[in-house]
This record gives C-alpha cells, structure tokens and sequence, in this order.
C-alpha cells in the first residue's frame, strides 16, 4: 500500500508539482507537445462523458425540477445546450480541416474557460437544489454528484487544470449545498466527499506525473535517435571504421561500403557469405569465434586477414542480437582496420627490445640475461666491451661513418659469440656479452677473441679506420649475486684496464673498487688543480754528447696534491685524457714552457710533448702560434714530441696538422721509439728532426751488450738515413754515457747530468755552464712568421741544438721524470 503522489519510477522523478499546474512556454515544443496531448484526450474522452452526465441529470431533474430555482436550472439548461453545441461543431470543423487547432497557450485557456462554465453551472444547479431535498433525494443527487465527478476526473485524467476547471466547481456546489442542508448527516457526506476527492486527485497526479515523464523520455529517446542517425551518418562519410551485421547462421546481412573497401571486395558480393571465412588466422581470431559460440559480446578483438596478399591487422567489436521473444537472431558490431597502428606498436616493442642502429638486444634484454643466467645452475659470465679511440673515427670521418663502424662491429661480436650467448649494445660504443657459463678461462679466451677480431681495420666510407677494445670481465654469482652488482663488478674491471693500457681483458677482483674510488678523487680534484695552482713544471737538462754542454731542457710535468703529495705524471695524465682535460694541461704546459725559454740563450731549444688527443682540437695549429707570438719565441726554438700513438688511427688530418706546424718552422721528435707500434712509414711521411731512444735500451746497452747495443746502432744508423738526430733517454751513470757517445748518439739525457729543476734553478745551471754569454744572445727573440707561409729558418738543427718540454701522456713518461 502506498500514499504516494508520484509514480515510483525515476523518470517522474524529474517532474515538479509546478509542472502539473502549468501550461508551459509559448515557443516550448516539448510543452507544445504535452498541451496537443492533453487537449486531444480531452477532445476524445470529455464530450461523451459529458453527454452521459447531462442525461443522467436530466432525469433526476425531470422528477426535482420544483426543487431548483427557475432562473438557475434555466443558466444551466443554457450553458449545457450551448457548450454541447459548440463542442460537437468544433469537432466537425476540424474533422472537415483535416487538421487539429494548434495547442497554443491561448487555446489551452479558452478551453479551460469553457470547461470552468460548464463546471460552475454544474455547481450553482447542486448549491442551490440540494438545501430543499429530503434525505432520499439529498442522497440520490450526493450520488449523482459523485459518479459526475468521477467521471470527469477520468476524462481529464492528464490535465489536472482543466480537472480544477471543470470538477473543482462541481465539488465546491456540492459541498455548499450539503452544508447549507438541515440532514442530521451531511457532515458524514461531507468527510465522503472529501475522501473520493482525494482519491481522485491522487489519481490524476499519478497519471498526470507519469504522462509528463513518459513525454520527456520520449523526447530524450527522439534526440538521441536523431544523434545516433547523425552520428552513423556522419560515421559512414567521414570515419575509418566501417558497420556489419550478421544473422544466426553467421550470414553477413549488411556490411557498410567501408567493410567492403576493407575487404577489397564490394558489398553485394559479402552479403551472404559466411563471416567466420574472412579470417584465415585462425589462431589471431580464436577469441572471435569463441565469443560468437557462446554468443557473447567481444570488444577490440585484433585479427589478423590476408587482403590482395597483405597481411592487414583489423579491430571488431560486436553485440549478439536478440528478438523480442529472446531468440538468438545474430550479431551486430563495427569494425576498422589497425595495419599502421598495430606496425607501430610492433615497431614500439621491437625499439623497446633492439637496438636500432645495431640490430643488438638492448640494456633491458642483458639485465633479464643476466637474471636468467644468475638463477640457472651454471652461472654466468658478463664481459662489457668498449672500443678504444672511437671517438676519433667518429669525428674524423663523421657520424655516418660511426654508425657504420658501430653496425660493424655488432656483426663481429655476434660472429665471434655465436650461440655462446648474448650480444647487447648498452650504449655509445660500449657493448655486452652475456655468457650462460661461469668458466672464467673461457670466458677470458673469448674476451681475447672479440679484442683480436675488433683490432683488424674496417673499411668505412672508403677509408680504413683501427679501433681496439678492451674487456672488463666478472663471473655471476662469484663477483655478484645480482644484475645490479655484476653490472658494476664488469664495469669496474672494464675502467681498470682502460686506465692501464687498454687493448686487453680484465677481470674483477675486490680491489677494483678501492682503485676506482681512489681514481674518481683524483678525477674531481685534477679539475680543480690548475686553478688551485697545484700544477707546475720541472726542467731536465740535455746535453751534447760530445762537450757535454747544456743544448736544451726537457720540461716536466708535477701535481702536488694537498692530501697524496707528489702525484707521478703515469697516474693523472691518462685521468687527464679520460676526462677531457688533457687540452687544458697542454695549454698550460706549452705557456709555462714558452715563458721559460723567452729568457733562455737564443740557441736553447725547448720541446712540447703533444698528447694524441690534442691533435682532435681544429685550433690546434692557431693555438702554437699564439703562444709563439705571446712569449716572444721564434717557432725555430719548439720542438713537439710525439709518441707512435699519435699515428695509430692513421689519420690524413695528422700529418696535414704536422705539416702546417713544420712549414711555421716548428720540429718534431719521434719519443720513445722502438718501444710501441711500427713507425717507419711515419718517419718517411712526416720530417722528424730527432729520434729519441727509450731508456730500457740504454740501461740494457750495458747491462746485457749485444742486442741492445745492435738496436740502437740500428735506430742510430736509421736516423742518420732519415737525416735525423738522436737522443738517448734516462742515462744515469758515466758508462751509459760514454756508451751511448761511442755509439753515436747526439744528445744525451738523464739523472747524470741533471734531475728535473724549477725554471730559476734551469737559469742559474745554464749560468754556470756557459757563463760568458753575451746581451745578443739573451731575452725574448724577435718573430715574425706566418701560418701560411715556410719559416725562413731551416728546418733541422745539428745534435747541440735539441731540447724538449714534455707535458703528456703517461706511456712516453720515464720513470725517472
């Protein structure tokens, strides 16, 4: 049971009790719509109610007419007759139109208005005859009243203010004339009254609210409709996705012209041919043809079809159909064809996986092999590769060239590793091995594959260009229980032998970590050590190996840490190539250097040590010439040494940088010869004034004689070939020395005639030495030479002129420096 006066459905919900009592907007068309209903139920039903009251009353007029006032029955008889006559013409009128009168706010009124008379005259009749009737009769009209007014509450069951119009009077004559009645129960009849009144007003609000929400539902539905035409029109013009329906046998019904493009087929020949056939990957479409047998919808199902014999990648969706009986009736849904988009999410994957310019697994793929083979019974071995000198290919001969050499060297790791492991590129041009064995002999053999195999030339871009690798090795578990620690045990091995000489393998050991800790303080601190003034340079004397004069000195590079003291050039030079500094110290070193020989004697030369990675500054040539120019000294005193290092990426760009310094008037030394890589061609492509003989050979020469002695007799009897001077390094004692004169080298160097000195003390010992200098042959020289045109001082000097500063790299640095 329920009090009620609104339906208890959602949509009646949205209706107000303002919205009963309205007759809404002019221009409304939603209650344009309510009033054309309202009005046409009322014009259906109103009339033929009517007619049964008036007949109805007639007769109990007939029988009470002396009951009721003249002048009232005559309004009523009126008012009856001519609304009645007025009604059925209206009818007639707009049935012979064709055509119902708008249901204009106007209209609605004048229809309430008349629908108010007849009602008011209803009510006068009752107010003024019922105080004159006896119970029997009172009853009788009572009665009458009530089914009147039921009858009319149907009749305006949807528009409750006509229903107030035309009821409202009835029941307010009623209830006067009741009241102003001497019947002992006219209250009881009154409360009766009251009663059915309510009931008929719950009624019609109840049917009044559910009329309105229904309106406004069906209005809803009317806009989405006409959305839902739009859009599926607008679907089929302009959009990628295309429509299907099949029926229950899996027979197409309709396909749109966009299915049947598709397809590459046109629409009349896909009606009627079984769905399912369109799908030859039967694996991609299982899930398809799983959900259209259990008769289930499917979203976003990518298939894959053969279309004019391309592989395409289509997207379906679909909802089963079903009659109103529930019987199955098959599937409708809508499709579109993915192909680029599932290439590029394939292509994303692959990006994800590969690596693109090598064709290698990426970072990703090594961690999960080494997880893999971390878990497995047998281990694992991680070898991480880095090319030596890559950098100079790559700026020499351009980044395409690069990537060529890096595409290269893939395909030589992957040759060599074979179906041993795992290849990765982790970035730049370091690369992975991961190998499912935790033999470290074996593991160290292949390292020294992969080294031989990378050290042969590639031939790129028609040139032939050397890199080299180096190998840091670790054994999982053994040097790390996790890809995080074994990562960083091979990286570890990997910076220590790159700090020891690359061109080798290393593996991990614990102490690794000590020694790369230490390094990387060394590192943060060189790079504030010329700005804190803890670098200097220290002046070896050369002499002439016949008198014994000082003929140049060698100037040598010193870093007094604050914390370590002396810190020996073989440890921070190569720190200093690895970070990038190696520029900034040879700067430094060439200015320093410069500064001292501007108040040397005129004939004392002075010789800067270049460092390989100096020759990849494009200024390199301009930069010696200022420095020439600020200090004050002819180009004819500076002597560049160079190690064999400098010509192992066999660069035309050297020789050319050489070849500019040489036409200024600068020489050159070939250091440390016989003790690296082959030279010779070199010594014929670039004019080297002097060799100079390592210190091994010296020290051997008399230690064990013969074949030191043949070596340097054969770089001595090479060098007087080639036209070129000699100077034997590191000669300690008088034998060394007369050993090396009676050999016939020119300069000799060496703790024998003098350890490393500060520029004041290289002052006073070329004082003592040559005491009786003139003016003329001190202070700074007069220059004036050109980049672009030969010195006009020759080219070579005899063996009394040689002298070097040396400010490099650590492999060409003397143990005694």
């Amino acid at each position: 049971m329920s009090f009620q006066f609104k339906p208890p459905v959602a949509a009646a919900h949205a209706v107000s009790w303002r919205d009963l009592f309205t007759i809404g907007p002019e221009h409304d068309p939603f209650w344009s719509r309510v009033r054309a209903t309202q009005l046409d139920f009322l014009a259906r039903y109103l009339p033929f109610t009517l007619a049964v009251a008036i007949g109805n009353t007639s007769v109990v007029l007939a029988a009470l007419a002396h009951k009721a006032p003249t002048d009232i029955l005559v309004f009523w008889m009126l008012v009856q007759t001519g609304m009645s006559v007025h009604f059925v013409w209206r009818q007639l009128k707009e049935a012979r139109s064709g055509r119902q009168t708008p249901a204009t706010r106007r209209y609605t009124v004048q229809v309430m208005l008349e629908m108010g008379l007849v009602g008011t005259a209803w009510g006068l009749l009752f107010a003024a005859m019922l105080p004159g009737l006896d119970a029997a009769q009172l009853a009788l009209v009572v009665g009458m009243t009530l089914v009147g007014i039921g009858t009319t509450a149907y009749a305006t069951a949807v528009f409750p203010l006509g229903a107030l119009a035309l009821s409202g009077p009835i029941a307010a004559g009623t209830a006067l004339g009741v009241m102003r009645s001497d019947w002992p129960f006219s209250t009881f009849i009154l409360l009766i009254l009251l009663a059915f009144l309510l009931v008929i007003v719950r009624g019609n609000a109840l049917t009044t609210f559910a009329f309105i929400a229904r309106l406004r539902t069906q209005e809803r539905l009317v806009e989405q409709e006409e959305v839902v035409r739009l859009l599926l029109n607008e679907f089929e013009a302009n959009g990628s996705d295309w429509l299907f329906e099949f029926d229950q046998r899996r027979h197409l019904t309709f396909v749109s012209n966009r299915f049947a493009e598709a397809a590459n087929s046109t629409v009349e020949a896909l009606l009627g041919r079984n769905w399912l056939s369109l799908f030859t990957d039967r694996r991609s479409a299982a899930p398809l043809f799983r959900a259209v047998v259990r008769r289930e919808p499917f979203r976003d199902v990518v298939v894959r079809v053969r279309v004019a014999d391309q592989d395409r990648f289509w997207s379906l969706s679909g909802t089963p159909k079903f009659d109103a009986d529930g019987a199955y009736r098959g599937y409708r849904g809508v499709g579109s064809d993915i192909t680029d988009r599932q290439k590029s999410a394939e292509r994303i994957v692959e990006l994800a996986t590969f690596d693109s310019l090598t064709g290698l697994v990426n970072r990703r793929i090594i961690h999960t092999a080494i997880a893999d083979g971390l878990q497995g019974p047998t281990g694992v071995a991680l070898l991480f590769v880095d090319l030596d000198r890559f950098k100079v290919v790559n700026d020499s001969l351009g980044h395409s060239a690069g990537d060529q050499l890096l595409a290269e060297v893939a395909a030589r790791l992957r040759a060599v590793v074979g179906s041993a492991g795992q290849v990765g590129r982790l970035g730049g041009d370091e690369f992975a091995v991961v190998l499912r064995s935790s033999d470290a002999a074996a593991a160290t053999l292949l390292g020294e594959q992969l080294i031989g195999e990378l050290s042969r030339p590639f031939a790129l871009a028609g040139s032939e260009a050397r890199v080299g690798a180096s190998v840091g090795l670790a054994i999982g578990p053994e040097d790390g229980n996790s890809v995080e620690a074994l990562m960083r045990a091979a990286d570890l091995a990997l910076y220590d032998v790159k700090g020891k000489g690359r061109g080798s393998v290393r593996r991990y050991d614990r102490e690794m970590h000590a020694r790369a800790e230490a390094r990387r303080a060394l590192e943060l601190d060189l790079r504030s050590a010329l700005e804190r003034n803890e670098i200097s340079l220290m002046f070896q004397p050369i002499v002439d190996a016949l008198d014994e004069r000082v003929v140049g000195f060698e100037a040598l590079m010193r870093w007094r840490h604050p914390r370590e003291g002396e810190i020996s050039p073989a440890v921070f030079i190569p720190i200093a190539e690895d970070i990038g500094m190696i520029g900034a110290l040879g700067q430094f070193a060439l200015d320093e250097a410069l500064r001292a020989a501007a108040r040397w004697p005129r004939h004392i030369k002075v010789s800067v040590n270049l460092s390989s990675l100096q020759f990849d500054q494009p200024n390199l040539v301009e930069e010696i010439a200022a420095a020439l120019r600020r200090h004050g000294v002819e180009p004819r005193r500076l002597e560049l040494e160079l190690t064999e290092s400098v010509f192992l990426d066999q660069r035309e760009s050297t020789v050319q940088t050489l070849a500019r310094l040489r036409e200024m008037g600068v020489g050159f030394a070939l250091d440390d010869f016989g003790t690296g890589y082959s030279s010779l061609g070199y010594l014929q492509k670039v004019e080297f004034n002097r060799i100079k003989i390592d210190q091994s050979f010296v020290r051997a020469s008399v230690q064990d004689g013969s074949e030191s002695t043949a070596i340097i007799q054969a770089i001595i009897a090479l060098a007087d070939r080639l036209g070129m001077e000699t100077t034997a390094e590191g000669t300690e004692t008088r034998a060394e020395f007369e050993a090396m004169r009676r050999l016939g080298c020119a300069q000799i160097q060496g703790f024998y005639f003098g350890r490393p000195m500060s520029s004041e003390d290289a002052m006073r010992h070329l004082a003592r030495s040559e005491p009786l200098l003139s003016v003329e042959e001190t202070g700074a020289d007069a220059l004036d030479f050109d980049l672009d045109e030969p010195s006009s001082s020759p080219p070579r000097t005899g063996g009394a002129e040689c002298g070097q500063v040396r400010a490099a790299a650590a492999p060409t640095m003397a143990p005694h420096s």
